[in-house]
C-alpha cells in the first residue's frame, strides 16, 4: 500500500515533537522562567481583578501569595498569552517542581513546533516542494541553539513561532479570503503583539502582504475588504482582550511599552564579546556590527548559506514581479529592518541575539527559498540529483549527531567562523546547565554511598542566583542528598565558567576540579571539591 505523501510529512512532524517532549526533562532552569511564571500569574490576578472583583477568593489568594496585577508591574511590557493554557501547571510549584519544570519545557516545546510547521506551511505558500519544505523546518529544528531553547525560551522563541504562525495565516488568507481565516490572521498577530509590541511590525508586513498580493491579482472586491475589517477588528479585539496590562490605563501603557521596546532600562549588566567586555547600560556599547555578527556565529554555516542564496533568488525574482514578491518583500525587511536598525542605532542588547529571534522567521523562509533555487541549477541530472540529496542529507546529519552527542548544552553552538570560544564570548548566559551540575553532584554522592548531604556554595553573585534557583526544583530525593550554602568555602563550589570570567572570579585555591560540564568544546560550570586536610 503506498502511502500519502501527507500522511508522510504528518509523520515526520510528529517525530520532531516526540523528540523534543522526550528531551525536555534534560534541561535545566534558565535564570529567567520563574519571574516569566510571576509575569503569567500577575496577568491571572488582572483577570481576577477585573472580572471577579478585588474581593473574590481568586484575587486574595493572589495577595496573599504577593502577587501583584500586571498592570502595577514593570514587566507589563511583554505579555504571556501563550501561556495562558499552561495556567494550571503552576499548582504543581510547590507539590512537585521538578515535574512542573519539565511540563513547562514540554508545552514551550510545543510552541516551537508550531513555529516549525507554520515554516513548513508557508514553503508551501510559496510554491516550494513537499522536502523543500520539510527541510525548512530542519533550518530551524536543527539549528542547536534553537533546539535547545525551543525548551525553554518562552519569550523570544515563542515570538519567532507567532510570526511565523501569523505569516502562514496570512497566506492561507491569500488562498482563502472569508471571515474565519481573517480573525485567524487577527489572532496570530494579537498574540505576537502580546508577547513583545515588535509582533506588530510582523503582522503589519504579513498585511501589507496581503493586500499587494490581492491588488496585484485585482482581486480586492467588497469580500476582500469585508475580510480585511474582520482582521483589523479581529486583531484589535483579540489584543485588547489578550492584554490585561492595558486595561488600566491604555494612554499609558502604549507608551511605556514603546519605550522598553526601543530602549530598554532595566538591565544593567556587561556583556562578553569577543573576549571584551561591554556595558552598554553604562556608555559602554557594543559595536555596531554585534547582532549580524552573532547571527553569522551561531547559525549553522549551511543555513546561513543558503539563506544568502535564497535572498539574492528574492531579490531577482521581485524585480521580474514574480507573483509572490509581496512576501518575498516582506521575508526580507523582516530581519533587514530590525538588524538595521541596531546597526545604526544600538540599541541596548545582551545574551546574544535572542531579542531578534523573530528575524530567523524571515532567514530561515530565505534559506528554504535558496535550497530549492539551488537544486533547480544544480540537479539538472540523476547523478547530480544524487549527490546533491546527499550533501543536503549529510549537512543534516551532522547537525542532528551535534545535537545529539552534546545534548543537553546545544545553547553553547558557535560555528566555526567564532573560532575558540571558551574566554571570547557567553556560554551559559541563563544559568542552565546549573541543575544538571547539581544532579550530576547528587549522582555522585549517591554512588558514593555518602550518608550526609553535600554542602554546595558559589563565589560570585549570578553563580548563586542559579544555585537557589536550581535547588528549588530538584526532586525531594535530590534535595536529601544535597543542600546549599552561603559560605564561600563550602566543600563544594560551583563557577559558570561566563560568570567567573564576567565577575574576574578565578579558580579557588586549596580546592581541585571534580566535574565539568561542556558543550561543543567550551566548559560550561564547573563544581570544585575542597582538598582533604592531611
Amino acid at each position: 500500500m503506498r502511502i500519502r505523501p501527507s500522511l508522510w510529512v504528518a509523520l515526520f512532524f510528529v517525530a520532531l515533537t516526540l523528540i523534543g517532549i522526550w528531551t525536555a526533562a534534560d534541561y535545566g532552569l534558565p535564570c529567567d522562567e520563574p519571574s516569566e511564571q510571576v509575569i503569567l500569574r500577575e496577568n491571572l490576578m488582572e483577570y481576577a481583578l477585573r472580572l471577579q472583583g478585588p474581593e473574590s477568593a481568586a484575587v486574595q489568594a493572589y495577595r496573599a501569595a504577593g502577587v501583584q496585577p500586571i498592570s502595577e508591574s514593570i514587566e507589563r511590557d511583554h505579555g504571556q498569552s501563550a501561556y495562558y493554557a499552561a495556567a494550571p501547571l503552576l499548582k504543581l510549584e510547590q507539590r512537585d517542581p521538578a515535574r512542573m519544570t519539565t511540563l513547562w519545557h514540554q508545552y514551550t516545546w510545543l510552541w516551537f513546533m508550531v513555529g516549525a510547521y507554520a515554516l513548513y506551511a508557508i514553503a508551501r505558500s510559496l510554491g516550494m516542494r513537499r522536502w523543500v519544505a520539510c527541510a525548512a523546518a530542519l533550518f530551524l529544528v536543527l539549528a542547536p541553539r534553537f533546539f535547545a531553547e525551543g525548551h525553554y525560551n518562552n519569550k523570544d522563541v515563542v515570538l519567532l513561532a507567532l510570526v511565523l504562525w501569523t505569516f502562514a495565516s496570512a497566506m492561507r488568507l491569500v488562498r482563502k479570503p472569508g471571515i474565519a481565516n481573517a480573525l485567524w490572521f487577527g489572532l496570530a498577530g494579537a498574540m505576537a503583539t502580546n508577547t513583545k509590541i515588535v509582533g506588530f511590525f510582523a503582522w503589519g508586513l504579513a498585511g501589507l502582504a496581503v493586500f499587494a498580493t490581492l491588488g496585484g491579482r485585482r482581486a480586492l472586491t467588497p469580500r476582500i475588504w469585508r475580510a480585511a475589517l474582520y482582521a483589523l477588528g479581529g486583531f484589535a479585539l483579540f489584543y485588547a482582550l489578550l492584554t490585561p496590562a492595558l486595561w488600566a490605563d491604555p494612554l499609558g501603557y502604549f507608551p511605556y511599552v514603546l519605550a522598553n521596546a526601543s530602549g530598554f532600562t532595566r538591565w544593567t549588566g556587561v556583556v562578553l564579546y569577543r573576549g571584551a567586555l561591554y556595558d552598554p547600560a553604562h556608555g559602554l556599547p557594543l559595536p555596531h556590527s554585534y547582532l549580524p555578527v552573532m547571527i553569522a556565529l551561531t547559525l549553522p554555516l549551511g543555513t546561513l548559506l543558503f539563506a544568502v542564496a535564497g535572498q539574492v533568488r528574492a531579490l531577482r525574482l521581485c524585480l521580474r514581479r514574480d507573483a509572490r514578491w509581496p512576501f518575498l518583500c516582506a521575508f526580507t525587511l523582516l530581519w533587514l529592518v530590525p538588524v538595521a536598525y541596531v546597526v545604526a542605532r544600538q540599541p541596548l542588547l545582551y545574551n546574544g541575539w535572542r531579542h531578534f529571534y523573530f528575524v530567523f522567521a524571515g532567514i530561515a523562509v530565505l534559506a528554504a527559498l535558496g535550497l530549492e533555487g539551488i537544486w533547480l541549477a544544480f540537479a539538472r541530472t540523476r547523478i547530480r540529483k544524487v549527490i546533491a540529496a546527499a550533501a543536503l542529507a549529510a549537512m543534516f546529519a551532522v547537525q542532528a549527531v551535534g545535537i545529539a552527542t552534546q545534548h543537553p548544552y546545544q545553547y553553547a553552538y558557535y560555528n566555526i567562523l567564532a573560532g575558540d570560544v571558551q574566554t571570547r564570548f557567553e556560554l551559559d548566559y541563563w544559568d542552565v546547565s546549573t541543575v544538571n551540575a547539581m544532579r550530576k553532584l547528587c549522582a555522585l554522592a549517591a554512588e558514593g554511598g555518602t550518608a550526609e548531604p553535600l554542602l554546595l556554595g558559589s563565589r560570585d553573585t549570578m553563580s548563586d542566583f542559579g544555585v537557589q534557583h536550581g535547588y528549588a526544583v530538584l526532586t525531594a530525593a535530590e534535595r536529601d542528598r544535597l543542600q546549599i550554602t552561603a559560605a564561600p568555602d563550602a566543600p563544594y563550589l560551583f563557577y559558570n565558567a561566563t560568570y567567573a570570567q564576567l565577575y574576574g572570579v578565578d579558580a579557588p585555591e586549596g580546592y581541585h576540579v571534580l566535574f565539568t560540564l561542556q558543550g561543543y568544546g567550551s566548559a560550561l560550570c564547573t563544581v570544585y571539591e575542597q582538598d582533604r586536610q592531611n
